[in-house]
């Protein structure tokens, strides 16, 4: 199993979205949408929310502070999955799942925002 990344608790962190198609050609799509789900709590930190894709398939989500906020004090990490989900063309679909951990500070004020 890989190692997943690791971002610190209720910090914010950019991550750039590259779409192509089968023949790696820039993929845009018409509609496209993303989600975070905590495994541990089954959780939903952020319902889904548009994001936008440019003409060259080029996008960027911005993970925030809020996004990873520390569920359960006890934990030293908690996994996330960020699913992308999106429609193209004749109502195509296609999603991808990135998964990450957030790491417990600790001392982190909890009601920081």
């Amino acid at each position: 199993m890989p190692l997943l990344p690791i971002y610190n608790e209720r910090t914010d962190f950019d991550l750039d979205v590259v779409l192509v198609d089968k023949d790696g050609d820039p993929l845009v799509p018409t509609a496209i949408e993303y989600s975070i789900h905590d495994v541990e709590s089954d959780t939903t930190v952020k319902d889904w929310t548009a994001f936008v894709i440019d003409h060259e398939g080029r996008g960027t989500i911005e993970v925030l502070a809020a996004d990873l906020a520390i569920i359960d004090d006890e934990s030293d990490y908690e996994t996330r999955i960020l699913t992308v989900s999106g429609t193209y063309g004749d109502a195509k679909e296609f999603h991808e799942a990135y998964a990450f951990r957030v790491k417990n500070l600790k001392s982190v004020p909890k009601d920081a925002e």
